[in-house]
Parts: C-alpha cells; sequence; structure tokens
C-alpha cells in the first residue's frame, strides 16, 4: 500500500483508473510485466489497456481489492414482476446480459492468466446460466451471443467452450430453424465441430431408397 499507485487508461475512451502498483503486480506475472518494467509505461507508472473494457476492469479491481465482485441485474423492477404483481422467478429474468459480463470478465482472467479469478467467474457463470430453460425466442438471440464470444476469445480447449457447445446440443430443436444459429455454425468452424461431437446418432442404421 505504500508503494504508490499506477494510472491505467482503460478501453478505447482511455477510461483513467488508479491501483496500487504491488497489488496489481501481485495477481499474475504477465500483470507483473505490465508494472515493472524498464519501458515507458513501468517508468512512468501508466498502463494502456484499450483492448479491455471498462466494466470488466471495474469488477476485475474490485475483486483484487475485496476478492469479489457484483453484477447488478438493471433491468427495470417493473419487468421484475408477474402480472399479479408478483416477482418472478429469476429463469423468468433475461439472464444474458449478466452472462456476458461474467464471460468478459472470464476472458479477461484468462488473457491475464489469473486462474482464481477464472474460477471464481466459471462458478458465478455457472449459477446464472444452471437455471435457464432456453425455451423463448430471445434466448436463442442471447445464447448465440453468448457463445460467439466464448469461441472468438477463448482457447477452443478451455472448458466454456465447450460447455456451451453441450449446452447448445441440449436444446438443438429450439436452436436449429434460427437463422443467427445457422450463421453461427457457418462462421465457427470449431464451435459446429465440438457441437456435433456432442450430438447423438442414429437410433438405427439408415436404409437407402
Amino acid at each position: 500500500m505504500y508503494d504508490g499507485t499506477v494510472t491505467l487508461y482503460v478501453g478505447p475512451d482511455r477510461k483513467k483508473m488508479e491501483m496500487h502498483r504491488k497489488l496489481l503486480a501481485s495477481i499474475s506475472p504477465e500483470l507483473d510485466k505490465y508494472v515493472n518494467n524498464n519501458m515507458k509505461e513501468g517508468i512512468e507508472g501508466e498502463i494502456h489497456l484499450p483492448e479491455e473494457g471498462e466494466d470488466t476492469f471495474a469488477f476485475f479491481s474490485e475483486w483484487a481489492y475485496t476478492g469479489g465482485y457484483t453484477i447488478v441485474d438493471e433491468t427495470p423492477a417493473s419487468q421484475l414482476l408477474d402480472p399479479s404483481g408478483q416477482p418472478q422467478l429469476l429463469s423468468n429474468v433475461d439472464p444474458w446480459s449478466k452472462l456476458r459480463l461474467h464471460l468478459q470478465l472470464y476472458v479477461f482472467a484468462d488473457k491475464f492468466n489469473v486462474s482464481t479469478l477464472k474460477g471464481l467467474v466459471k462458478g458465478n457463470f455457472s449459477e446464472v446460466i444452471n437455471p435457464v430453460e432456453l425455451t423463448r425466442g430471445g434466448d436463442v438471440a442471447g445464447l448465440t451471443s453468448v457463445i460467439e464470444y466464448a469461441y472468438d476469445n477463448l482457447p477452443v480447449s478451455d472448458s466454456v467452450p465447450k460447455f456451451l457447445a453441450q449446452y447448445a446440443s441440449w436444446r438443438l430443436g429450439l436452436l436449429r430453424g434460427r437463422d443467427e444459429f445457422i450463421q453461427l455454425i457457418s462462421s465457427r468452424p470449431e464451435f459446429a465441430k465440438e457441437l456435433l461431437v456432442n450430438l447423438t446418432g442414429m437410433s438405427w442404421k439408415p436404409a437407402l431408397s
């Protein structure tokens, strides 16, 4: 705490944030390289992270100081009630924007090799997605967006993309006729491959007629 802070400029708009130097350096070897180096940013105590999201870094900073992070559900309160005025179950609230934020933080933790944070985010991601029944049309667009982000930003060997392919195969009947899902399969061959691995084949031998 007595070694001072570094100034971080996060995102394309260069949002200015401050963080204690030793804390940031202690989290992972990758982040230590940003803090302790002989280049201009290390000497001047300025770090530029133009590719990272402001929200993502804010969640990361919260975790670094407290050991946890909180994603607030921004759904208006009126939408959290059913027609009789009773609170809806969590499964009835659109979960996909929250899942996307968790996933963005997971990608950040993977990029900077912060294994403890990865484990925490993975558990939180699982907690949000497990109750989802995937029955609404809006769920298709939400799931497709999450899968696209995962396969564009994580190694295909990571357990999260693999899980999402299994999850999609579970509700393939709902997904297969949707244009956004067809486009997803066409544009991400690694996802298509993993999806096929998790499909159940025909239960009988086909015959050519």
